[in-house]
């Protein structure tokens, strides 16, 4: 298996798909049943969101609090990961009317052992506190090479981070830019300086995402976006996507994207099969 730098960097490969907090359909967000079916249908990368327990261990979940993704109240990250691993979570992306399932909350390293072998996985850490803490987790558990952690890349001080991480742990870091017109140039050579192979990008229109990628892409650098319904730039989404795949992710390939975080990576990959066999 490659490492995770090489698998993105690639030459002449095809887009790539991040199943978002796992293939949520078929099993609950952030489960480990989500997961392994994002790996059992073939894709590449899963989004993960990781927190800590009072106790001090990493664990799975996206809010801050319980009540979406499993029915009862209280901050997450108050509760001890025996109160944690003991809560079931409610199917697909949980809801008053979501059913409950059989999965329970699970760990980071429950999930970095499932992974071994199968696939990365993105790590998104809640609170930017913990970078350290679970790069250098990742890092003991033997998944450096598997794994990134993300964060915004806006500063020096940020890059000196990014740098700090990288070399004492081996995990990569993907920084993440707010792309705007005036503004776009200063942060894609940012991220050149860092060497960073891949990052995630918002942006403020189409124009904007072509140039920047333009200017990254020739540097090295892929370029991810999130087609997410709820967060994505410039209206390119996951449900018209759903209508018209050529508009949405045909275009973004075309700007220069070729990593795409989706809630729907079933679709995504069909649609990414069929350019394959046409082309």
């Amino acid at each position: 298996m490659l490492s995770y730098r090489d698998f993105v960097a690639r030459k002449n490969r095809k887009p790539l798909i991040v199943a978002h907090r796992g293939a949520w359909t078929v099993g609950p967000e952030n489960s480990l049943l989500a997961i392994r079916r994002a790996y059992d249908a073939g894709h590449q990368i899963v989004e993960i969101d990781i927190q800590e327990s009072a106790d001090g261990i990493l664990f799975l979940m996206h809010d801050d609090t319980l009540d979406r993704m499993t029915g009862q109240s209280g901050v997450a990250a108050d509760q001890t990961m025996a109160t944690l691993a003991g809560l079931r979570l409610r199917e697909g992306d949980g809801g008053a009317d979501a059913p409950v399932s059989q999965e329970p909350v699970p760990t980071l390293a429950q999930v970095l052992a499932l992974a071994d072998g199968r696939g990365y996985l993105d790590l998104d850490v809640k609170h930017a506190n913990l970078m350290e803490t679970v790069a250098r987790m990742a890092a003991d558990c033997g998944a450096a090479e598997r794994v990134n952690v993300k964060f915004p890349l806006a500063t020096a001080e940020d890059l000196a981070r990014l740098r700090h991480i990288e070399a004492t742990t081996g995990v990569m870091v993907m920084p993440m830019l707010r792309l705007k017109a005036d503004t776009w140039a200063d942060d894609a050579a940012r991220v050149l300086e860092s060497g960073a192979v891949i990052t995630e990008v918002k942006y403020d229109s189409l124009d904007t995402l072509r140039q920047a990628a333009s200017v990254l892409n020739a540097g090295g650098t892929s370029v991810w976006v999130n087609t997410l319904d709820p967060v994505a730039s410039a209206g390119f989404r996951d449900s018209l996507a759903l209508e018209d795949p050529d508009a949405i992710w045909g275009v973004l390939v075309e700007a220069g994207v070729s990593v795409f975080q989706t809630d729907i990576p079933d679709h995504l990959a069909r649609w990414i099969n069929r350019q394959g066999e046409a082309a």
